[in-house]
């Protein structure tokens, strides 16, 4: 079962791409949107999230969609990227070789999340 609020929200921040909105949102930006109440502060938070985005992206891959979860990004990172743990889950998942470049991955990704969902 996924958390729909936060699913409700990747797919708003997804269809949003376009103009001075890039189509992503930062884990802080996604926990005060969707009332979520997750303390950042230590591992705990970021595991709590990192479950709640795993679920959704594993139920998108079933249904041969892209990750969606890829919209959520570290705060201040430059260049832009997502968790560690959306890269470890799209090489279980076999969406990604191992040895293939993170950010180049991270990339293509959000492409297809944008394209799939603009015109949804």
């Amino acid at each position: 079962m996924i958390n729909e609020i936060v699913y409700k929200k990747l797919i708003e921040v997804a269809k949003k791409k376009g103009g001075y909105d890039k189509g992503i949102i930062t884990y802080s930006e996604l926990n005060l949107a969707c009332n979520l109440g997750i303390v950042f502060e230590g591992d705990a938070g970021r595991k709590e999230i990192g479950i709640i985005l795993g679920d959704i992206s594993r139920r998108e891959f079933e249904n041969k969609r892209p990750l969606i979860s890829c919209v959520v990004i570290r705060k201040n990172s430059h260049p832009i990227k997502a968790s560690d743990g959306f890269y470890k889950l799209a090489e279980k998942l076999g969406l990604k070789e191992s040895k293939e470049d993170e950010q180049l991955f991270f990339s293509k990704e959000l492409t297809l999340v944008h394209d799939y969902w603009k015109n949804k």
